[in-house]
């Protein structure tokens, strides 16, 4: 089931048009700094003590294997963050939006904050789609001439206090993934029932949503597991001091521009653009 997260990135990057063009912006403090995660546990091992968690219906087993999620992936260091300007921004920018207790904030959605509710933890995305727009006029996008990129191994610190973070990574998204078997059709009712699907990806389903949001892709028909929203891309205007952020909650999409102020940055506008009430400020 492996093939099943990397084909589900790999359609997402075609699909946004991430292909490397034009000249690299210049950076006033540009280093080149790998990132020192090195997964603890493979997929196959962590996927073997969820199905042992599973059968043997102790629930101290699961929450051991979140436990160790959350003690053995950590943020990203200092130095990963601050290798140059426009890194140091996509970590602020997402800082400043990503408040998943207060999606309100956004704007006016469908099911309110439900999709991320009564769960335990907040599973942070670990790839970031990004562009430097060639002008300062952020919603003057010019696809071709524009550079854009693919921040992987994206695990922001955040300040949240009294939050239980999750950072997703390949190995936990593939176990999780072949844990609940191939979500071939979005059966979901209204009452979040399967249908046409095994009473036993059913049960594993209920198990996990007290953990984690579990959800079934809109676009692909793939699981979705982190929390809601979650951000396709983010542009910045040339001088990156403003930033438009597409991101969806649900099957629902919206828009978030912040701009620099000092050294914070700060929302000016958000918006449902899944219909016309969503608007915020």
């Amino acid at each position: 089931m492996r093939m099943n997260a990397v084909i589900k990135s790999f359609l997402i990057i075609i699909f946004l048009g991430i292909i490397s063009c034009g000249p690299a912006p210049k950076e006033s403090n540009s280093k080149k700094v790998e990132d020192s995660y090195k997964p603890v546990h493979s997929a196959e091992q962590i996927t073997e003590d969820l199905e042992f968690a599973f059968y043997k219906k102790e629930p101290i087993l699961i929450e051991n294997i979140f436990a160790e999620w959350q003690k053995t992936v950590t943020p990203n260091t200092v130095e990963f963050i601050n290798q140059n300007d426009t890194i140091a921004a996509i970590f602020e920018v997402f800082n400043s939006f990503y408040k998943p207790n207060d999606i309100h904030r956004l704007g006016i959605w469908e099911f309110d904050n439900n999709l991320n509710s009564n769960c335990k933890y907040i599973l942070v995305q670990n790839k970031i789609l990004y562009s430097i727009l060639n002008s300062n006029k952020i919603n003057k996008i010019d696809w071709i001439k524009s550079r854009k990129s693919l921040l992987s191994n994206f695990r922001p610190p955040l300040t949240s206090e009294g939050i239980n973070i999750l950072y997703q990574t390949d190995e936990y998204e593939e176990s999780f993934i072949n844990f609940l078997g191939y979500a071939s059709l979005r059966t979901i009712e209204e009452k979040g029932k399967f249908q046409g699907i095994l009473d036993e990806t059913q049960t594993k389903y209920e198990l996990l949503k007290g953990y984690i949001p579990v959800h079934i892709g809109q676009k692909e028909n793939f699981w979705h597991f982190e929390t809601y929203p979650y951000v396709n891309r983010i542009l910045f205007n040339k001088s990156i001091t403003k930033a438009k952020i597409d991101f969806s909650v649900g099957s629902q999409f919206g828009m978030t521009i912040l701009q620099k102020k000092g050294r914070n940055w700060v929302i000016i506008e958000s918006k449902n653009e899944s219909h016309l009430n969503g608007n915020i400020r």
